[in-house]
């Protein structure tokens, strides 16, 4: 059964467009030869895949031109509009990582662009991979990406704007707490809608989980032969990279 968590508000819900239009392809354009050496080349082609927190459905859509069966899952509301949109072959639905339940098996598992480090709290992160666990086979392989502490200490102390003619986006790092290894961030946004300009607000927070959590977590779930490879190492260039580490697990057979 799929708990559905449609009727409540959740982050990225009004950024939406903007990740859809600036970030979405920008990354999985990179992040995705690094993931068919280091995953996708273990799993048959043809096989029924679940992305986990999918956004707007990049990912998505080139796992289905490959001829894989993709299912995705997210949170937001917005976010899974734009994915059926942009992976019209995929199945998408509305629901919170830490609290779904799917009736299919899936033969393969990912989750990307640092999405993990949105789940806030130890114990949420392993029930998100309790619930990957329960829906796929034996021997199925999963794959993801968390930002570690030296990414939160440089680049969410930091600003940005985005100006065109008709929208405006601003991103004002907050910084993070080493103590509670917590980070967030304010985006102010200006869409010009039907001649008249809109704003919008978002406050992202995100946990930078250690290696340790992430391990024992993904040990806890069932989870086994764990590898770990720093992006930039793998091959992600740039700013995109730094900080960044890809992981890759197994549900034991």
């Amino acid at each position: 059964m799929l708990k559905d968590s449609a009727t409540r508000m959740a982050p990225y819900d009004d950024f939406a467009w903007f990740y859809n239009r600036y970030w979405n392809e920008e990354f999985h354009s990179v992040a995705f030869p690094i993931l068919e050496r280091i995953w996708l080349s273990r799993v048959r082609l043809g096989a029924r895949i679940l992305d986990v927190c999918c956004g707007t459905g990049r990912l998505a859509c080139l796992l289905a031109a490959r001829g894989y069966r993709v299912t995705g899952i997210d949170r937001s509301a917005a976010m899974i509009r734009y994915a059926r949109e942009n992976a019209p072959a995929a199945e998408f639905h509305v629901c919170d990582a830490a609290e779904f339940h799917l009736p299919a098996r899936f033969d393969a598992d990912v989750s990307t662009f640092d999405s993990l480090n949105h789940i806030l709290s130890r114990e949420a992160l392993e029930a998100v991979f309790r619930n990957i666990a329960a829906v796929l086979e034996p021997g199925a392989p999963l794959a993801f990406d968390v930002l570690s502490e030296s990414a939160y200490q440089t680049r969410w102390t930091e600003s940005f704007s985005i100006v065109r003619d008709d929208h405006v986006l601003t991103f004002a790092g907050e910084g993070y707490d080493s103590r509670t290894r917590m980070a967030h961030c304010e985006i102010t946004m200006f869409r010009r809608l039907d001649g008249a300009w809109r704003r919008f607000d978002e406050v992202i927070r995100e946990r930078c989980h250690s290696p340790e959590e992430i391990e024992a977590a993904l040990r806890h779930a069932g989870f086994g032969e764990i590898r770990r490879d720093d992006a930039c190492d793998l091959g992600m260039p740039g700013r995109l990279g730094e900080g960044r580490t890809f992981l890759v697990a197994a549900r034991p057979t």
